[in-house]
């Protein structure tokens, strides 16, 4: 993905947010990682939040001991899917810090509004996703979206960049 201000300030941002979250007592965890990989997961983001980027996050996330061998769905159980969960974790994840920590930068700057651009092509688009492709919002509002919509409750009508797992879209400033 191409994050237009990935840089020393904004990856600052980004490791601030996570700390803030860490501290928290209830940060987020991807629902299909083992213990081990729950407890391996904020050294492997600040890792990639430091000197990487959502590959080097999925990287390091292909590992089987970090991932729950199956998962209940509705039609019984399967295997996990090793790399795609780590893509889709690693995409996500790393992208929701890059919006949080880039949108607390903005905010600091005084800066009121955003703009959702495609940082990557999907390998199918989301509707929802293209739906806001452009558009401009209030950059507190971005902010205060982190997670909104699964985490730590779930509310799939809440306003929240990414706009669902798998989203290739962020923000900017508004040009």
């Amino acid at each position: 993905m191409y994050f237009e201000e990935l840089n020393l300030i904004t990856r600052q941002c980004m490791l601030d947010e996570l700390e803030q979250e860490e501290r928290g007592g209830n940060p987020y965890r991807g629902r299909l990682l083992s213990v081990a990989g729950k407890a391996a997961f904020p050294d492997l983001m600040r890792q990639a939040i430091l000197s990487g980027n959502e590959q080097t996050l999925v990287h390091s996330l292909v590992i089987s001991q970090y991932w729950q061998s199956a998962e209940s769905y509705s039609k019984g159980v399967r295997r996990i899917n090793i790399q795609q969960q780590a893509e889709r974790l690693g995409l996500s994840e790393f992208n929701t810090w890059y919006v949080r920590g880039f949108a607390k930068r903005l905010l600091q700057e005084g800066m009121t509004h955003c703009q959702v651009y495609r940082a990557a092509e999907p390998k199918g688009a989301r509707e929802t996703c293209s739906f806001y492709e452009g558009q401009t919002f209030p950059v507190e509002e971005v902010y205060q979206g982190h997670r909104a919509q699964y985490w730590p409750a779930s509310n799939p009508r809440a306003f929240s960049v990414p706009f669902g797992p798998n989203c290739h879209h962020t923000i900017r400033r508004c040009r």
